[in-house]
């Protein structure tokens, strides 16, 4: 948004008076009566009769005020927030530069520490074990005629101990091993129970199966669709009716008991 008091060379709390004013000094200023055309100045003199039209009139310049409130007061806010980023990001960096030299700064004295200490460890557990062997033989070498002397002392029986003979164990052969009879162990497997197939009575009759499309007829264990299956008919078989019902007919088929729908089985 272009400020036209800045543009005149006023305070945004000048009288109309000192606009006018101000308006007529850079017009003869940037005047070009009599003279070459200039670019630059021709648009200069453009801005400020521009601005002197909005801020002679008071109720245009009044809503051009509160207009360029708001704008200072938006360009201070992302201003301030800028900064405040700007500032967060360089403590950031700063505060990561500080810990990494701080870690390679430690890094490099412990690694020197490591180097320092290691070699007259090395050194002196190698004195300590050449001092340990040397000991160790010197112990033995003055052990060496102690135990010479033990063993080559005599040992003594006493008379009255008695004399422990030993016995050859007895060795049993196979052959004159007792042969040991064993019985066979008969295991019992269950029976197998068989149920009997029900045969129909004499008094029912035989009848032709009709199926739909699809050929097969449901041999249902209850007399119901939603009863489970047991076997499946196809069409044009023969089946006896055992019992007549509203719904379903209770038949036997392929030594098997049970229901299908009335519509399969023709009255006779």
């Amino acid at each position: 948004m272009k400020d036209f008091y800045y543009l005149l060379g006023t305070d945004s709390k000048a009288t109309p008076q000192e606009i006018n004013s101000a308006y007529r000094k850079l017009a003869k200023k940037f005047d070009q009566d009599g003279g070459e055309y200039d670019h630059f100045l021709d648009s200069h003199f453009r801005e400020i009769t521009e601005a002197y039209q909005l801020l002679s009139d008071p109720v245009r310049r009044r809503k051009y005020d509160i207009a360029l409130k708001k704008a200072e007061q938006r360009r201070f806010y992302w201003w301030f927030r800028v900064r405040h980023l700007t500032v967060a990001a360089s403590l950031a960096l700063a505060c990561f530069t500080s810990l990494f030299g701080w870690y390679v700064i430690n890094s490099l004295k412990g690694s020197k520490k490591a180097l320092v200490v290691k070699t007259p460890m090395l050194s002196a557990a190698k004195v300590k074990h050449h001092k340990k062997k040397k000991l160790l033989q010197k112990k033995a070498k003055d052990a060496a005629p102690l135990v010479a002397t033990t063993i080559a002392r005599p040992i003594k029986i006493k008379r009255d101990t008695p004399v422990i003979k030993k016995v050859a164990p007895v060795i049993v052969t196979a052959k004159q091993a007792p042969l040991i009879a064993t019985q066979p162990v008969v295991t019992k497997q269950p029976a197998i129970i068989k149920s009997p197939v029900v045969e129909p009575d004499n008094e029912t009759y035989t009848a032709t199966i009709q199926a739909n499309m699809t050929g097969i007829v449901n041999l249902h264990q209850q007399s119901g669709y939603t009863s489970a299956v047991i076997a499946s008919i196809p069409n044009h078989s023969q089946v006896k009716v055992l019992e007549r019902g509203q719904s379903f007919y209770k038949v036997f088929y392929n030594g098997q008991t049970g229901y299908v729908p009335k519509w399969t089985i023709p009255t006779p």
